[in-house]
């Protein structure tokens, strides 16, 4: 029987079967390779974002309770007697009638010409207790005319151990001058005191500043 439709035989060309039974060209390896490597580069780089993020808030949030702190302290310490500590005239350090947190620029001047020396960077070990600042640990000047500092918070590499940001807290006090004046007398000093604490730190090479302002009014 003749069929209207002849078989036709199948041939298959070697070249064309063995582009059927091959993996991925070239050029599709380099675009996959492309692909996975933008993608890879984002993550580490939002990854990266985020850490510094957290690191940054981190130190942000221990510069701000450091802050705080010495805030706390400055407003709570006691005697801080200015009658008498200036019962002579002058600034008399001996009778400890005012805490260093309290004290004026001057009054450190005078402090350190009593015999107190105060290092001029964080001291490491604290000294003994015959010595003329044992009291005043752990603050440091870095010269005369300058406020008192200490060391805030230090932040450690969990990983590698190296210390990675150390925050320097300052405390500047200025007398207000604030007067307060009756019918029948004399304008009468308020010995009032102004105080700025600050917390300084860098962290990725830029530099960032806490800093609060608080009042304090003499006992007498």
């Amino acid at each position: 029987m003749i069929s209207l439709f002849p078989k036709f035989a199948r041939r298959s060309t070697p070249g064309l079967s063995l582009r059927r039974r091959g993996g991925f060209t070239l050029l599709e390896v380099f675009m996959s390779l492309a692909v996975i490597g933008t993608m890879s580069g984002g993550c580490y780089i939002g990854f990266n974002a985020i850490n510094t993020y957290a690191v940054s808030s981190r130190l942000y949030t221990e510069a701000l309770t450091a802050a705080q702190n010495q805030t706390d302290l400055i407003l709570s310490k006691e005697p801080f007697d200015l009658m008498g500590a200036y019962i002579t005239g002058s600034f008399s350090p001996a009778g400890n009638k005012v805490p260093i947190e309290l004290m004026t620029i001057a009054e450190l001047d005078a402090l350190a010409a009593s015999g107190v020396n105060f290092p001029v960077d964080a001291p490491t070990a604290r000294p003994a207790k015959t010595d003329p600042y044992y009291p005043y640990y752990p603050y440091y000047r870095k010269k005369a005319g300058d406020p008192v500092q200490k060391e805030a918070f230090i932040y450690t590499d969990p990983t590698s151990g190296r210390v990675v940001v150390r925050g320097i807290l300052k405390s500047s006090i200025a007398d207000t001058g604030a007067t307060m004046t009756f019918v029948t007398t004399n304008p009468t000093s308020l010995n009032t005191r102004r105080a700025t604490v600050t917390v300084e730190y860098t962290f990725r090479s830029r530099p960032y500043t806490v800093a609060m302002d608080t009042l304090r009014t003499a006992n007498q």
